[in-house]
């Protein structure tokens, strides 16, 4: 990394909480270098305990906890600023008219990183997608580098990269706001797909679309945008991208096709050959992790994978944590942790991947509103033998509306105990 030479003041605008977060790292990085540094957060230092103690021993750092304050915001030369701190915060909004430099973790690295970069985003998928093209590449005998919204921020790894290395990064929408805002994209650009998600931070789906779009706006006609050909959004994005577009999904004319019992991907060597796979050797479950996989053989050759190790990822893959992670079968029942699906198209996702393999499935949900509607998944659990649980919390009343309007039992449950 580039270090800023001249020493500046440098506000770390949300701490965080996460070990390897976007606020930490930052806040860990300019301090090595000897910047003025205060960190705000509208936690308290008792619930910042763990990353609050990482930087005490830096005599440049001060801390303001509890609140964020806009005299802060006059103070700082440069102003970083936490994924969830939103655009139109009043601190932003300031930051804004005073013309400040306004940074990110991922923009700082990107400003700085000296190979080229993969960035997946999506609605569902990309940590999947992130995972499996950074397998992809590591047994392509290729050292790579994974970070972003996977809960590591490329900043904890940005001094150890090397030009010859490979970088791939999960973004946000959040994420990708704060790199549209500077110009930046990655050299190759990946979207899963999109559909209805954080509506409870977004005016609407235009607005949701148009951040994730940051992740190809600003890309050169040598980058590369890798999109899903199933999904009507990333059809619409096709035309608009400045670089060159390679699609994944059903079509037959794709550069990458999911067949019922294949997997095949299109060579853009000499040869033009097809590669082919068997689904059915796959050891991630669904037709939305078999088009993870799709993406990410795509990506992971455009990114130098060769077809060998491509395959040898593809089968061997287990996946993340709570994605359609077992966690433990006892007396002849299979426990399935899927967390990450905290919307109702994830959830219709995951019952299809079960249902084949299940007689039974008992399911868990609940959680916060995020302004989705639930009326297309109680039409999925209709005609399924799925019993329910409905946990207490901001999206209860609008779940159960959806179940009891189509007849459909559930029970409503204050705790892990009491859903079982």
């Amino acid at each position: 990394m580039k270090n800023i030479k001249q020493k500046k003041r440098v506000l770390i605008l949300g701490l965080g909480q996460f070990a390897k977060g976007s606020g930490i790292s930052a806040a860990l990085y300019f301090a090595r270098l000897g910047h003025s540094i205060r960190v705000t957060d509208q936690k308290s230092e008792h619930d910042l305990a763990a990353n609050v103690k990482r930087l005490k021993r830096f005599k440049n750092v001060v801390f303001v906890l509890g609140r964020h304050r806009l005299s802060d915001i006059r103070w700082a030369d440069i102003i970083v600023r936490n994924p969830r701190v939103r655009p139109d915060s009043p601190e932003m909004v300031l930051a804004s008219r005073l013309g400040k430099q306004v940074e990110s973790d991922v923009s700082l690295f990107l400003k700085n990183c000296p190979c080229p970069v993969v960035g997946v985003t999506g609605t569902r998928g990309k940590s999947t997608t992130t995972g499996l093209i950074g397998d992809m590449l590591e047994k392509s005998g290729f050292r790579t580098w994974i970070g972003g919204n996977i809960l590591v921020s490329p900043l904890t790894f940005a001094s150890k990269v090397r030009a010859g290395d490979k970088v791939v990064l999960e973004l946000s929408s959040w994420q990708l706001e704060s790199t549209g805002l500077l110009g930046q994209s990655p050299h190759i650009a990946v979207i899963t797909n999109l559909m209805r998600d954080h509506l409870n931070s977004y005016e609407n789906m235009e607005a949701y679309a148009e951040a994730k779009a940051q992740i190809f706006r600003h890309q050169k006609p040598n980058d590369f945008l890798v999109l899903n050909s199933n999904d009507l959004f990333c059809k619409k994005f096709a035309p608009e991208a400045p670089s060159e577009v390679l699609f994944f999904g059903a079509d037959k004319k794709n550069d990458a096709v999911l067949t019922k019992d294949f997997l095949v991907w299109k060579d853009r060597g000499s040869a033009k050959k097809l590669i082919r796979l068997e689904r059915k050797r796959l050891k991630l479950m669904g037709d939305h992790n078999a088009l993870n996989v799709l993406a990410a053989g795509l990506t992971a050759r455009l990114a130098g994978a060769n077809w060998q190790a491509i395959k040898r990822s593809a089968v061997s893959f287990k996946g993340l944590e709570n994605r359609l992670e077992t966690i433990r079968v006892w007396n002849g029942i299979t426990f399935i942790n899927d967390t990450t699906a905290t919307t109702p198209d994830a959830t219709i996702a995951a019952l299809k991947a079960l249902k084949p393999k299940f007689k039974k499935i008992h399911l868990l949900m609940g959680g916060t509103d995020k302004v989705l509607e639930f009326d297309g998944l109680a039409k999925e659990l209709k005609p399924a033998n799925v019993s329910i649980s409905v946990f207490e919390g901001t999206a209860y009343e609008k779940v159960a509306k959806a179940l009891k309007k189509r007849g459909i039992p559930f029970y409503k449950a204050n705790s892990l105990r009491a859903a079982f």
